[in-house]
């Protein structure tokens, strides 16, 4: 029996981690049977997890998305809901593994609410761990670029992890799917090149342009462009790169008359004159439609994730009319 809590806004890194789990727990054999996903059960279906007993022999393991019940108000329980937990908890099959996760929005600066009664119950009994998304700028960010292309056969140089941060930011996600790319795209060769990377990676300048369109409120000229980046670029790759962009572009907006432009680019880690052409593009936009916007991508993006939605362009069109 083993009991984890895995939170925080790296994606990548937390199922990263569950893989590892599912490797080490779970009889090859058995696998299929003995892995299951729930998605913020309801309290009820909850215990039933908890309280469930393989129908085998072996270890199973629930990977459980909890976030409802940690952030904000939206799921809450009672003393008595609270107390059959915890009894739940205690009384574990030996056989159960649980791995309670709460994924966090990328760039935003969230916890599960330790106040929580039910956090507390939670980590007393888990192994408690965070996994924060990389700052471009911070070191393990480089190593850990480096040990994912080395996990796949790709070698790197530091110039190159350099080359990839700056075109596509610290979305391990993202950056992820791109080596796999450059992967399949050298073959047989294994050394990245700059070449390489300009060819053959996804880059954020085109997708500024949607971006831009967007924000000038063009939608038919957005659709438009969205098709053409679709044939080179998947449509997680082109939503996870708006969210960045929209994040920058609510930075500015918010922040634009506590801070001049040069603290401004100073705390966005980019160029001045980037931070004055995005001020300059947003000028027309609100801080409340920009918020909204990107609201709506990350929708987006979860709904192509989940299956909920497999047509990009649908997503898109109901961002834009949200």
């Amino acid at each position: 029996m083993a009991v984890f809590l895995f939170y925080g806004q790296e994606e990548f890194l937390i199922e990263k981690e569950i893989r590892k789990l599912k490797g080490e727990l779970l009889d090859s054999s058995f696998a299929s049977m003995g892995y299951k996903v729930f998605n913020n059960p309801a309290f009820n279906d909850l215990l039933d997890v908890l309280c469930s007993s393989p129908l085998m022999f072996g270890n199973t393991l629930n990977i459980i998305h909890i976030d409802k019940y940690f952030i904000g108000n939206k799921l809450s329980l009672d003393d008595k809901q609270l107390l059959a937990f915890e009894n739940s908890l205690k009384t574990l099959s030996d056989n159960v593994n649980i791995v309670f996760v709460c994924k966090i929005p990328r760039d935003e600066n969230k916890k599960p609410d330790s106040r929580k009664k039910i956090y507390k119950i939670i980590s007393k009994y888990s192994l408690v761990k965070e996994f924060a998304q990389y700052k471009t700028y911070q070191k393990e960010l480089n190593n850990q670029i480096m040990a994912m292309a080395k996990d796949i056969d790709l070698k790197l140089t530091s110039d190159i992890v350099s080359m990839l941060i700056e075109q596509l930011g610290s979305n391990l996600t993202l950056i992820n799917s791109e080596l796999e790319k450059l992967k399949i795209a050298i073959y047989p060769n294994k050394a990245v090149t700059k070449e390489d990377v300009r060819t053959y990676c996804t880059s954020s300048e085109d997708i500024f342009i949607l971006a831009d369109l967007i924000v000038q409120g063009k939608k038919d000229e957005v659709l438009k462009q969205y098709n053409l980046l679709t044939d080179r670029h998947h449509p997680l790759e082109i939503f996870s790169i708006l969210q960045e962009n929209f994040r920058k572009f609510i930075y500015i907006k918010n922040y634009e008359k506590k801070y001049n432009i040069k603290e401004i680019a100073s705390n966005l880690r980019v160029h001045e004159f980037v931070a004055m052409k995005i001020q300059e593009k947003i000028k027309k936009i609100s801080l409340e439609r920009l918020l909204k916007l990107r609201g709506n991508f990350i929708k987006a993006e979860y709904k192509l994730k989940s299956g909920l939605c497999v047509s990009g362009e649908t997503v898109l069109e109901l961002a834009l009319l949200g």
